[in-house]
């Protein structure tokens, strides 16, 4: 591989693997880092017809090292892996609507994106293909139809539910699910692990390399030709730092390993970390605040498809806060619905309610010594807390779901009720965000950082602001539209 051609790609999780995929599509020559073993990502799941019937995979465990230093509960999950986190992901996949983006420019020009929906689109039709989507073929304007593989449809009695939650503003609608409806063996914890169903195929094929247990120390600064030059990796089994020679750089480590890698690249000409031309990197950190909610019925429902009741619309939600549910599927509710004589009807339903926290400046990671942490890694200081206003939306869109429950005649009576801790939701981002301006914003609308620019940012820290709904498909259309980009400047000669 060519030093002056190589573009290297910081972890194999979905953006990094999508990155991956478009920039070897569009000629580029990639090198991935992971810094797991190979081996990590084995697991095996087994599903048949869309449900998980096994599955065996590594417990995910807090990182160590770690201060929490506003709330002491929030916690921040890291798998160093081949995969990352989508060795644990629920593979749900609803894109971003155009009321998430109007939602942030309702909120004031500090959480406004420099993108909106249309721009995103044809990035979402072109990654969904990967995922083997199972949805509804319609949308709504808060959740709009996908490219899927498998079409699902309501059944009568969540088509009676669907109308109830249209009085009040929300709608109901199959949740659009990776791998959703396929009977399938996958060697890994998921049916979709971004590393075995992209990655490996690359590698197969000889169109990417990849370097494994090879942790991103920093980025290498070049003065005189204004450009990252090359990446220092830090070898798990030697201990050894290794300089890595490139001509652009892709970070996909994840909404907090991204803006650590940056923080740690000081030079002369950014002592604060790399691109931090305004004092934004580390700041802006959000989550989703995330209640689980189980409920008994009194009169049953049917079983597939797994169900999604979303957000309220724009006029019934303050700005930047809202919360939507999206229904567990889980084989152990529908053998407990046979045993219980309800073949096919749920006797109970479980829930994961996700909500939303405005970015605040106050908001951060930073860099922070730290006892007991891993060999090599960096001390980290989780500045972060859910805001009253979060766990108000939680409590809405609960009491909705309710609501909708009663008046289509389930007779519902809450089991449980728990709000998880910060960072529970393992949906972190911002820390990087996306912003028009340099002051408010680390990376521009093509996710380059704005003082750097053969550096691109492709996980959620991209974020400019979270909506209520699982990143991970749009961190995947990002990574492509930035990474199919950034190849065709390298083509050009313009970077």
């Amino acid at each position: 591989m060519s030093e002056r051609a190589r573009v290297i790609v910081v972890g194999s999780g979905p953006a990094g693997a999508a990155a991956a995929v478009f920039l070897a599509r569009a000629g580029a020559d990639v090198l991935v880092l992971e810094a797991g073993a190979e081996r990590l990502a084995r697991g095996l799941t087994v599903r048949a017809g869309g449900f998980t019937v096994f599955k065996r995979s590594r417990v995910l465990k807090p990182r160590p090292g770690v201060v929490a230093s506003a709330d002491p509960n929030a916690e921040y999950f890291e798998d160093l892996a081949p995969g990352g986190l989508s060795n644990h992901w629920s593979c749900a996949v609803p894109r971003f609507s155009t009321e998430d983006f109007d939602d942030a420019a309702r909120a004031g020009v500090e959480y406004a994106w420099p993108i909106g929906y249309d721009d995103l689109a044809p990035w979402y039709d072109r990654v969904e293909p990967l995922l083997h989507i199972a949805g509804a073929a319609v949308g709504s304007p808060q959740l709009p139809a996908g490219r899927v593989r498998d079409v699902r449809s309501l059944k009568d009695d969540w088509a009676n539910l669907a109308a109830e939650a249209r009085k009040l503003g929300r709608t109901i609608a199959p949740m659009p699910y990776a791998y959703g409806a396929e009977t399938s063996v996958t060697r890994s914890g998921t049916a979709f692990n971004a590393f075995v169903r992209l990655v490996e195929p690359e590698l197969r094929a000889g169109r990417i390399s990849a370097r494994f247990e090879a942790r991103v120390v920093r980025l290498e600064w070049s003065k005189s030709e204004r450009r990252v030059d090359a990446v220092v990796v830090r070898d798990a089994r030697t201990g050894r730092e290794d300089r890595i020679a490139c001509r652009a750089v892709v970070l996909a480590a994840g909404a907090i390993g991204t803006p650590e890698i940056l923080l740690a690249s000081t030079s002369a000409e950014f002592p604060d970390g790399l691109g931090n031309t305004h004092g934004v990197l580390g700041h802006y950190l959000h989550d989703h605040p995330l209640g689980k909610l189980i409920v008994d019925l009194g009169a049953p429902v049917s079983a597939l498809p797994p169900s999604y009741l979303t957000r309220r619309t724009l006029d019934g939600s303050p700005p930047l806060y809202a919360a939507a549910c999206m229904q567990w599927s889980g084989t152990e509710i529908l053998v407990e619905s046979r045993l219980k004589g309800k073949r096919g009807r749920l006797p109970w339903l479980g829930f994961s309610v996700f909500g939303t926290m405005a970015p605040s400046k106050n908001d951060w990671v930073a860099l922070a010594p730290a006892k007991n942490r891993p060999p090599g890694a960096t001390g980290l200081d989780l500045h972060i807390r859910h805001p009253p206003e979060a766990r108000v939306a939680l409590e809405a869109a609960r009491d909705d779901l309710l609501k909708v429950l009663e008046r289509a005649g389930h007779a519902p009576r809450i089991r449980g009720w728990l709000v998880e801790p910060v960072g529970n939701s393992r949906h972190y981002g911002g820390a990087c965000r996306m912003h028009a301006s340099p002051e408010l914003g680390m990376i521009d609308a093509w996710s380059r950082l704005h003082a750097a620019p053969n550096v691109a940012v492709a996980d959620s820290s991209a974020f400019t602001t979270g909506p209520e709904k699982n990143p991970v498909l749009t961190t995947m259309a990002l990574s492509a539209r930035a990474s199919d980009r950034l190849a065709a400047e390298l083509r050009a000669g313009d970077l």
